[in-house]
């Protein structure tokens, strides 16, 4: 009894090893991390905006439920500072899942030791603060209640519903996971669905609550018409991006690299010698989830697959969406192998092959070196990704803001790049720039408003210290011709963040030679994976001042990038 003992303490000592590490290095990382676009944009909606748009506006436009940013709002109003609010929320979901990774998994002790420091898990969605690390909670709290949900339902279902409340993929995992449940309670009453011992099942009652919450995030997230975030046009054919999401995306999320961090997946030109690549290895997925699979398993694997595959190839994804369909994987393998008659399909396959001795210790051998692949690329990943964080600068909020209040710049009067995207096929030929320009985008403040009391930039909604963020809106040349007219208004500039058309504002009041750069700064997150984003490299940005400004603020014009 002492020796059962005694090696129970020493497997909890190990265990609780592990997390106190995987919590410091996570603490760590989080605290070099410079957050990004996405991170600044929901704090300053969270912070600015009412929890009325927050419900009933801004979904609409982000086409995110509101769960997310409601979390933020309570340190943002309450006037936590922004990387500690920001960032507590995303590292305490992450040490929550780690945790339960490792002392509540049913997988075998080596992958609950290697499996918190995955890269989505640790660092896609632990390091970086977004929705997607509290719905693997969510994923994780599923798991656990998966076993007893017919006897306590509710403790299935409740998680399930912040899932759908974090994400619209969530909404469609988990509206796949139901799916498969109903599917198992019409089996067990026989298919008689008007019965009242059907309808009357507490479980049965727990769904439909559960479709009431999904139809109303649903409404609450249908686009807007004049957004711009689902009315782009792919260009690829659906059936490569149908390819991708089946074979190719969880492959994506363990060993191979076919999408970077920023790319969409309807403009993504993926050559064919990666797809058949892809292919080959996401087959090798699909047979080893099948073979892990039983009866009671197989259908909650399988429909919520397929719907998930389907709606990111037809409608919306992202390559830091692949975390998801990963999460939503583990969480069926937990499922899996806290089923007794797991990997039945496996002993089904081999039933009737006869395999010699030392053959079959040659693909045990193969088995493991393929899964020990699978499981350690992508630690390598978050060690690299990790050490880019503390070697490198992530984004150009943290630093530009420090610039700012240093040199007492914000102070001025502040504009900011607005977007004018004009096609390629259009540059050689007559064109109307009005009809390419969007005022609502002036994007480059938001990084670095959060580090602020106060909105400083005059051409960001005018300065409005509750709008300190950038809605997916597509105005009317109407409203553009506005928009211009009152930054006009504003009178000639001081300070310009980045390349800015100040002629199609200012007209010839302003002589655009008057500015000269001061500072440089990379716009564009460039970490993925465990290298710097090819996307992204050379990509640079200016701050400029108007001339006669130089020596009374002690500034130096940079030798390149003069206006």
């Amino acid at each position: 009894m002492e020796q059962t003992i005694s090696k129970d303490q020493k497997k909890q000592a190990v265990e609780w090893l592990i997390f106190a590490f995987y919590a410091v290095s996570l603490i760590v990382i989080s605290c070099f991390h410079e957050p990004w676009y996405d991170e600044a944009e929901a704090w300053q909606m969270a912070r600015g905006a009412s929890i009325h748009d927050l419900l009933f506006y801004i979904p609409h436009y982000e086409g995110h439920p509101s769960l997310w940013y409601l979390i933020l709002a309570i340190p943002a109003k309450l006037g936590v500072p922004y990387e500690i609010g920001l960032k507590s929320v995303a590292v305490t979901a992450a040490l929550i899942y780690g945790w339960l990774i490792l002392f509540c998994s049913p997988f075998p002790k080596w992958i609950r030791y290697v499996l918190p420091f995955q890269y989505f898990l640790f660092y896609q969605y632990g390091v970086i603060s977004r929705p997607y690390g509290l719905s693997v909670l969510c994923f994780f709290l599923m798991a656990m209640a998966f076993k007893n949900r017919n006897e306590k339902p509710f403790r299935f279902l409740i998680p399930m519903a912040f899932l759908c409340a974090l994400s619209g993929y969530g909404i469609v995992l988990a509206g796949g996971i139901c799916i498969a449940w109903v599917w198992d309670i019409c089996r067990e009453k026989e298919w008689k669905l008007f019965s009242s011992k059907f309808w009357l099942d507490k479980r049965i009652a727990g769904l439909f609550l559960l479709l009431v919450v999904a139809v109303l995030i649903i409404l609450q997230i249908l686009p807007k018409p004049d957004t711009y975030a689902t009315s782009q046009a792919a260009s690829n054919s659906i059936l490569k991006r149908l390819i991708y999401t089946i074979f190719m995306m969880l492959p994506d999320s363990t060993v191979i690299t076919v999408l970077e961090g920023a790319a969409f997946l309807n403009r993504a030109n993926i050559a064919i010698s990666i797809m058949l690549v892809g292919i080959v290895v996401g087959a090798g997925y699909l047979i080893f989830l099948y073979a892990a699979s039983s009866k009671k398993t197989l259908h909650y694997l399988v429909i919520p697959y397929a719907l998930f595959t389907v709606f990111a190839a037809c409608v919306y994804f992202c390559a830091h969406h692949m975390g998801m369909l990963l999460a939503f994987v583990i969480f069926w393998l937990w499922i899996a192998f806290e089923d007794e008659d797991r990997f039945a399909a496996w002993k089904k396959m081999t039933a009737k092959i006869t395999v010699q001795e030392h053959d079959r210790k040659t693909l045990q051998l193969a088995g493991k070196f393929a899964l020990g692949i699978v499981m350690l690329m992508p630690v390598y990943w978050t060690v690299g990704a990790s050490f880019l964080e503390i070697t490198t600068q992530y984004y150009y909020g943290r630093d530009m803001a420090k610039f700012l209040k240093d040199t007492g710049l914000y102070q001025l009067k502040v504009i900011a790049e607005y977007d004018i995207s004009v096609p390629l096929e259009v540059l050689d030929k007559d064109y109307d720039i009005l009809d390419y320009v969007n005022t609502e985008i002036v994007a480059r403040p938001v990084a670095v408003l959060p580090y602020f009391e106060h909105n400083f930039c005059r051409n960001l909604n005018n300065g409005n210290d509750n709008e300190g963020y950038v809605l997916h809106i597509i105005p009317t040349r109407e409203e553009n011709l506005k928009a211009l007219a009152s930054w006009r208004k504003i009178g000639l500039p001081e300070v310009i963040i980045h390349d800015t058309n100040l002629k199609l504002i200012f007209g010839d009041r302003v002589n655009p030679s008057d500015y000269v750069a001061v500072y440089q700064y990379a716009p564009y997150a460039n970490i993925w994976k465990a290298f710097p984003s090819k996307r992204n490299i050379g990509n640079q940005g200016f701050i400029y001042v108007r001339r006669d400004l130089l020596e009374k603020y002690g500034l130096i014009p940079l030798q390149i990038g003069v206006k």
